[in-house]
């Protein structure tokens, strides 16, 4: 009865571990032309709008998201407090034989916490610059 939930928490491990991390940046191709920094983009009407909507979702998921990312942690704790705070070694060789990598539970909670600050945080810098263009677009229209 165990096996399933360690799998279940397991899965939800790595589905934190890439929440807690932060987004990474792709290199560009090295024959792509190269982006113009100076010239921001046109205010159309289309344009504004999607800004509008843009604020509007970051504006939800900042004060939505931390409750949703705190549920998903507290899921984690409980099923760690559950399994004992620590996997039996067999259950965690097995583990790290599925998924590749190994399960620590109380470094699993404490990273979620941590990823849910630093979400936090990216949310209303992202919201700041959302807000910027449109204060930029309004005094170009």
């Amino acid at each position: 009865m165990r096996m399933p939930c360690a799998i279940l928490l397991a899965a939800t491990a790595l589905a934190a571990a890439d929440l807690a991390t932060g987004a990474r940046a792709q290199l560009p191709f090295p024959f792509d032309p190269a982006p113009e920094f100076m010239r921001p983009p046109q205010c159309t009407r289309s344009y504004l709008r999607s800004i509008q909507d843009q604020a509007a979702a970051l504006e939800r998921l900042r004060t939505e998201g931390p409750e949703a990312i705190g549920r998903f942690c507290a899921l984690i704790e409980f099923g760690s407090s559950w399994l004992g705070n620590k996997l039996p070694d067999d259950k965690r060789k097995e583990l790290r034989g599925l998924l590749g990598i190994d399960v620590d539970l109380d470094r699993l909670a404490a990273q979620c916490r941590t990823g849910q600050d630093a979400i936090a945080r990216e949310l209303a810098v992202m919201l700041r610059h959302a807000k910027a263009e449109l204060l930029r677009c309004d005094d170009t229209i």
